[in-house]
């Protein structure tokens, strides 16, 4: 069984606009995005619809597995596609467990051996959630897609693509109502000309260096036992001290990057999140050993689909 995590994103479109002393960007409304992805998903080749483009000079394939042909009909629902790129298949191989004889992965001629993610895209409000993975392309490639389609097309050649990140709210109330606070770790910047034992040099070392602004510690609190929170959680003002905690972390300007992990409630598998703008993840868990080959498009589109649903009010919430 693996855990893998969705992010949410948003689907941006603008222009530039020009005016006597500069330029100024435009954001488009939804309805005029979603008329120029018509436009674009029109003239894709392919059925599943496809494309190939350069995104940071690197060669990625979009493909439209889903959704497309109720949208361009109907002006609404919600499209699944991946998204891949080449990857060097000298650097894996196959090998049988408990053998030493591995056997090389070998695409034929005009094959690529690629790393692959799926993506979902809501055409109502434009929000994609993603099922990253690390080797695959950043979901920024979709926003590349509409940029490098566009400007193939002199009607549409000064509207830019990006997608911008979906973050949960202000994450102190959520840490307040915590069932669990495991490790809680933040950087924390002071500056250069105060004391450096913090640093674990001498001070003959220290002085050797030239030019430093500040010195930056990372900082962890980690608890004495595994599965025992941070704080008292049987004490009745559990919830105002640990509010009171993270709101002081928060409000302290020395203090950067703060970490937690934590469980919202018992029985919840432990999440690390981000005090402020913390990205909106939701886990979704797969068996892959059960999915069969011709299948596997489908199943990963239907569990997505399913999962974006029972948060969507939720994530309009966030950002619409």
């Amino acid at each position: 069984m693996t855990y893998k995590k969705m992010y949410f994103h948003r689907l941006r479109m603008y222009n530039f606009t020009a005016n006597s002393k500069d330029s100024k960007q435009v954001f488009l409304t939804i309805q005029q995005e979603k008329e120029i992805l018509k436009s674009l998903l029109k003239e894709l080749p392919g059925d599943p619809k496809y494309k190939e483009y350069s995104f940071k000079r690197k060669m990625v394939t979009v493909e439209f597995l889903k959704g497309v042909k109720k949208f361009i009909k109907g002006n609404k629902g919600i499209i699944c596609g991946k998204l891949s790129n080449p990857r060097d298949s000298h650097a894996y191989q196959i090998r049988e467990r408990g053998s030493n004889k591995p056997k090389d992965i070998a695409p034929e001629e005009n094959e690529f051996f690629e790393a692959r993610s799926y993506f979902l895209l809501d055409t109502e409000n434009m929000v994609i959630a993603y099922l990253s993975e690390q080797s695959a392309p950043s979901i920024q490639a979709l926003g590349g897609l509409v940029t490098k389609t566009t400007s193939e097309y002199s009607e549409l050649s000064n509207v830019i693509g990006e997608v911008s990140d979906i973050a949960t709210k202000d994450m102190i109330d959520n840490l307040a109502d915590a069932a669990y606070i495991g490790t809680i770790s933040f950087t924390s910047e002071i500056p250069s000309k105060l004391p450096i034992d913090q640093t674990g040099l001498s001070e003959k070392e220290y002085r050797k260096l030239k030019n430093q602004k500040f010195i930056r510690t990372t900082v962890q609190l980690v608890v004495n036992k595994r599965g025992v929170s941070a704080f008292d959680e049987d004490d009745k003002n559990s919830k105002q001290e640990k509010k009171g905690f993270f709101k002081s972390l928060h409000l302290n300007k020395k203090i950067k990057k703060i970490k937690v992990k934590m469980k919202e409630k018992e029985g919840d598998k432990i999440k690390e999140v981000s005090l402020i703008n913390n990205p909106l993840i939701y886990q979704i868990k797969f068996d892959y050993g059960v999915i069969e080959g011709d299948e596997f498009d489908k199943i990963i589109c239907k569990r997505m689909v399913n999962e974006y649903k029972l948060h969507k009010s939720e994530i309009e919430d966030l950002y619409i």
